[in-house]
């Protein structure tokens, strides 16, 4: 039987992705703008904001100058993603299992064995792309930094420049559950540190991994202000219950102002190693002024016309071996402008 192997463009591809399901995004959820480099870097820059004021004079007196702009430009070359698959047409003679044929009455007809497996590559490449821009999300806001590196790709770190005091590990007699130790007042501080940063402000939310929430919700001082705003009058309101499952789970309010989220969502190594994005002991503030945009960089191919396009399907007939092959590309990288509006602090051992 003669399967028409079609050779899809690029915007029926697109098309096809468009209707995928796209992958979990919550580190992405703070990164809402999009910004696209018609070349293969990447540029941003920030003017330094100085809170002086302004000089007295008599009235009588000439007027002084008080501009000064000092420009910081930051100019990267994100990591390129280019996933790619054959198509092969010996696979399209059976039933498959990866496209939901087993168990099926009646089963696919090899022209739509090859349809289903062309959209299941997609679905894969989309998948794998997109969890890395959520791992490039993760790694900029938790640390300020994104390091890239992977097997034949030089390991290169991108520095956000967020203040040293915003990383902090608590030690012996400091740490969450210890004896005197007051989880309130940690919070407050560091959202105060947060807000006093140059490029910072007020945190807006709290992520915790699932160590830290447990100790967080045994507190007393945080029970007893549940139970002192039973009217809700200063916004707490927390379900400290047994949790759904979900790897990201709403908690409610520590104030009117100050969400609070529990965090345990993780991705798959190569060799099977599971790795969370988000340690357990650890506790992430974040701030609405942190500014993230997902920003990409020409996709390197001619037949992309060099464009900036976040996500680039293509397909192609090789002779030899073969096969029809997909790939996809991507050369992403997630900001966070205002790194101060970011603060991560390891509360246990």
């Amino acid at each position: 039987m003669t399967i028409a192997r079609t050779v899809y463009n690029t915007e029926e591809l697109l098309g096809v992705y468009r209707d995928l399901e796209p992958a979990q995004e919550f580190w992405l959820s703070f990164f809402p703008s999009l910004y696209t480099s018609e070349s293969e870097r990447i540029e941003w820059s920030k003017i330094t904001d100085y809170r002086h004021l302004a000089p007295l004079v008599l009235p009588t007196a000439q007027g002084r100058p008080t501009f000064k702009a000092e420009e910081n430009l930051f100019s990267v070359k994100p990591g390129y993603l280019k996933p790619k698959d054959a198509v092969q047409a010996a696979a399209m003679l059976t039933r498959r299992a990866g496209l939901g044929e087993i168990g099926q009455a009646v089963p696919l007809s090899p022209q739509g064995r090859y349809n289903a497996t062309v959209t299941a590559i997609l679905q894969k490449h989309r998948s794998d792309i997109e969890r890395r821009w959520e791992w490039m999300a993760a790694q900029a806001i938790l640390n300020g930094t994104i390091t890239l590196e992977d097997d034949g790709y030089p390991a290169a770190t991108v520095d956000f420049k967020r203040d040293a005091g915003h990383t902090v590990a608590l030690t012996g007699g400091a740490r969450w559950g210890e004896v005197g130790v007051s989880i309130v007042d940690s919070i407050d501080s560091w959202n105060d540190t947060m807000a006093d940063a140059k490029f910072g402000g007020p945190a807006t939310d709290v992520i915790m991994g699932t160590q830290a929430w447990a100790v967080f919700k045994a507190d007393a001082q945080v029970q007893k202000l549940l139970e002192a705003d039973i009217r809700n009058t200063s916004g707490t309101a927390l379900d400290l219950g047994v949790g759904n499952g979900d790897k990201v789970q709403f908690k409610g309010n520590l104030s009117r102002n100050l969400r609070i989220w529990v965090y345990s969502d993780y991705y798959e190594m190569p060799d099977g190693t599971i790795v969370p994005y988000m340690d357990p002991k650890d506790v992430l503030m974040i701030g609405q002024s942190v500014r993230g945009v997902k920003a990409f960089g020409a996709i390197l191919d001619k037949r992309a016309g060099f464009q900036p396009l976040p996500i680039f399907p293509k397909m192609w007939e090789n002779e030899d071996p073969s096969a029809t092959m997909l790939m996809t590309q991507s050369a992403p990288l997630m900001v966070p402008v205002n790194p101060n509006n970011t603060f991560k602090a390891r509360v246990l051992t």
